[in-house]
């Protein structure tokens, strides 16, 4: 029978006084340590808890990334949490809560008027009536400007001061919360709202949040350790566990619903117009450029000979085409197409290019000079500073098709790309029905839409000649005169006649203005000038995206200028060759649209085969997910089942050490009955550890059984030695038992039932 310890000078507790530790009444001079409040712990504890909420909130705030370069919002992270992290606890004890806000407020303002408000702040360093109000401006409009940009945010965007009114309020609100309540995860909620912020936001951006997300709930249940762990041992004996779980969110997030597609808030904010663009249409200035072919316009320094783009041209209106464009502002990044690309850099310095659209090879990734807009749906760059002098970089991705990805293709279902417009008096060109029957006789036998453009080209390019000499135009008119009688034209009328025809069959089609490559100097600079203009057409088909056809021919200068080889010859034959490099393929049934049938998209080969090909992966990751949520269920239930036990009553923790005594016991097989009075398991496993193991196992087998069948009452001390007890008995077990047989036991079903 266990003995009750009584402080000297103290009265032992009898049934009608309070007992130490038990929530609402009063707590013995001689209590333990760990009855207090987590918060009146130590004041290393407290400070701890400080340090970890200013790393929760930092790590929202890093979060961020993709809407801002890292390397700029690195800084400003950290000075928002390490800043009020220390003036909370240099002025805890000293200062009421509402004296402290406005201690913060003007903490904040000093430190974005000295970083990022440096200009408008008095000397550069301390804060004015216009650095504040700059400040808080930004504040306010950040979210709406950051909604309405493509994102990431250029290197010196003020916007970021975002960033650092979030997580400088989220540290003060979590280090208050930390050193003002007894609550565990309650100053953890401060910074929730801030990664809320960051994930909503950079939806559109660059990279992922998912491994801030990870790290955010690891660190929040480190403040959880922190707050209430019984020991310093107990926490760092968590960290590993934590780390395990940051490491498994990290892997296995990717792979739940909609990680791949999030929903972005954007669709729910009204854009703002696109801005407005003044400037003759590119199309229109083909015959004037072509007219002086010696004109420098603009000179590029890139390894690649690929055609460079200026303008997208998607409307007609019977008389002109026009871009649809909407123009916004970027960081520089230029959102992505589908399929392959290979990386091209360039970089470009304007002459006698008009602007305000800024040429470059295929389809731009990241466009770096001043104010450069982008439009996210044809990658079209502008700038209202476009000029001569102007110069930029910009990083493109130039498509590369491969056998068998165009065969088969189902055309993008867009009505407004194979519109034909009626005439300005509201009556159907008579145009239209001799371009179908101009389209479907080009294409007669053609074995699906891919193929049907691919004829168009051939045909235009067999059907007329190139001359630069021929007259302008691209509407209606202009478009019957060149292919039913003249048979001669520009690059221009080339472009033009295979969108009127491509539309007139049922294939969406754009047109594109733009250059060749321009000739070849020292250092890798190109010289390109107005007689290097070229117009090319673009059909869009699902899964695949835009594809270029090249329907201008070679081209002669009457005054013996020679024949140049038409736009990208290379290029076009890559594409006639992965669109007609199998015959075999039936011919799919067209439907009264012109289009195939939606049952194509799933024959062999096809993008919609994709689903079936994926599944022994999902399969695999299925399995692999089952493996690794029953690793991580071994390595969590185990210490939160241990630490639920080391709480409660004393008696409840006196059992819980004796249970888990049993349980580390059994996992070296002593003993294998389950019948066995505590007393005689003390014996039997004193016997096969030996002498280290028979004290601890004797005492602890009789707090057992004082708590379950003794009549005087065991109290906290009692709870503590049956604890100290079991990590004696633990101790030698792990030294009896190897590696191997430790792991097995912690690996096996057993070790979840506890």
């Amino acid at each position: 029978m266990a003995t009750l310890t009584t402080p000297p000078g103290s009265t032992p507790a009898g049934p009608t006084q309070p007992r130490a530790g038990v929530p609402g009444t009063g707590a013995a001079p001689g209590s333990a340590p760990d009855l207090a409040p987590p918060v009146a712990g130590s004041p290393a504890r407290r400070a701890a808890s400080v340090v970890v909420v200013a790393l929760l909130a930092a790590t929202a705030g890093l979060a961020f990334d993709g809407v801002f370069p890292l390397p700029a919002l690195l800084p400003v992270a950290a000075v928002a949490a390490v800043a009020p992290c220390m003036l909370t606890l240099l002025l805890s004890g000293r200062l009421p809560l509402w004296g402290t806000i406005p201690v913060h407020v003007l903490a904040w303002l000093a430190a974005v008027s000295a970083t990022l408000y440096h200009a408008e702040a008095w000397l550069g360093v301390v804060p004015s009536a216009a650095s504040a109000r700059a400040a808080l401006i930004g504040v306010r409009d950040a979210t709406g400007w950051l909604l309405t940009t493509i994102l990431p945010a250029a290197p010196g965007s003020r916007a970021i001061v975002l960033v650092s009114f979030l997580v400088w309020a989220a540290t003060t609100a979590g280090a208050e919360l930390a050193l003002r309540s007894r609550a565990v995860l309650l100053p953890a909620l401060a910074a929730l709202p801030v990664l809320a912020v960051a994930v909503v936001v950079g939806v559109a951006g660059a990279g992922s949040a998912v491994p801030y997300a990870a790290v955010f709930a690891g660190v929040a249940l480190l403040l959880a350790l922190v707050r209430a762990g019984r020991s310093a041992r107990t926490c760092v004996a968590g960290v590993p566990l934590l780390a395990c779980l940051v490491a498994a969110a990290v892997v296995a997030a990717p792979v739940l619903p909609m990680a791949d597609r999030p929903y972005d808030v954007r669709r729910l904010v009204e854009q703002p117009p696109p801005r407005p663009i003044n400037g003759v249409s590119a199309l229109d200035q083909v015959s004037a450029w072509l007219q002086h072919p010696q004109r420098e316009l603009f000179t590029v320094s890139t390894t690649s000979d690929a055609n460079l783009r200026l303008a997208v041209l998607d409307t007609f209106d019977g008389v002109t085409w026009e871009s649809n464009a909407g123009f916004l502002p970027t960081g520089g990044r230029v959102p992505g197409d589908q399929g392959s690309r290979d990386t091209v850099r360039q970089r470009l310095t304007l002459q006698k290019l008009p602007g305000p659209w800024l040429p470059a090879a295929d389809r731009p990734l990241f466009a770096e000079g001043a104010g450069i807009v982008v439009d996210p749906a044809t990658g079209m760059l502008a700038s209202a500073r476009a000029g001569e002098g102007m110069t930029y970089e910009v990083t493109s991705g130039v498509r590369r098709y491969v056998s068998g990805e165009l065969r088969n293709v189902t055309p993008l279902d867009a009505p407004s790309l194979v519109s034909l417009p009626d005439g300005p008096d509201g009556r159907t060109p008579p145009q239209r029905a001799r371009f179908a029957k101009i389209a479907r006789r080009a294409t007669a036998g053609a074995r699906g839409p891919a193929q049907q453009a691919a004829r168009l080209a051939t045909f235009l390019r067999e059907h007329a000649k190139n001359d630069v000499t021929a007259p302008p135009g691209h509407g209606y008119r202009a478009i019957e005169f060149f292919l039913t009688e003249s048979r001669r034209g520009t690059t221009e009328q080339f472009a033009a006649s295979f969108a009127l025809l491509a539309r007139s069959i049922g294939l969406p089609s754009r047109i594109v203005v733009g250059f060749r490559p321009g000739e070849a100097a020292e250092g890798g600079v190109r010289q390109v000038r107005g007689g290097d203009v070229l117009a090319w057409a673009e059909v869009g088909f699902e899964g695949v995206g835009w594809v270029p056809f090249h329907p201008t021919p070679s081209r002669t200068r009457s005054g013996g200028g020679g024949d140049v080889a038409e736009g990208t010859p290379k290029q076009a034959k890559e594409i006639e060759q992965a669109i007609n490099s199998d015959s075999s393929q039936p011919r799919p049934t067209p439907t009264t649209a012109g289009r195939p049938t939606p049952a194509q998209t799933s024959k062999p080969g096809k993008p919609a085969d994709s689903g079936a090909t994926a599944q022994p992966l999902v399969w695999m990751a299925g399995a692999a997910g089952a493996v690794l949520v029953y690793v991580l269920a071994v390595a969590v239930v185990s210490p939160l089942r241990r630490m639920r036990r080391r709480r409660g009553a004393p008696e409840a923790r006196v059992a819980g050490a004796w249970r888990e005594t049993v349980l580390r016991l059994r996992g070296v097989g002593i003993p294998r009955s389950g019948t066995l009075a505590a007393g005689e398991v003390a014996v039997l496993a004193g016997s096969a550890l030996g002498e280290a193991a028979r004290e601890p196992l004797t005492a602890l087998a009789d707090l057992a059984n004082l708590a379950r069948f003794g009549d005087a009452p065991v109290d906290q001390a009692d709870a503590e030695r049956a604890w100290r007890h079991y990590a004696e008995v633990d101790r030698v077990v792990r030294q009896r038992a190897g590696v191997p047989a430790r792991l097995a036991r912690r690996l096996s079903p057993r070790s979840l039932l506890g």
